[in-house]
């Protein structure tokens, strides 16, 4: 029983390590094709502040003061 599966950890180690071997590497994102791209993340965030602040300032005007 220990050299069955002796045998196959081996033959699956074995199979792992071929496949890494032959296998294609993966291509990398480029900043174009993710959502992260530096540039972007700037402007996001200074149009949700600004959003942010117009809702703040909707609701100011909605709540009277007594």
């Amino acid at each position: 029983m220990k050299r069955l599966l002796l045998g196959f950890g081996l033959a699956a180690g074995v199979a792992y390590a071929v496949r890494e071997w032959f296998a294609a590497p993966q291509p990398q994102p480029g900043w174009e094709e993710t959502d992260n791209d530096p540039e972007d993340l700037g402007k996001d965030l200074a149009q949700r502040a600004r959003e942010a602040e117009g809702a703040q300032a909707s609701e100011e005007e909605a709540t009277p003061i007594t």
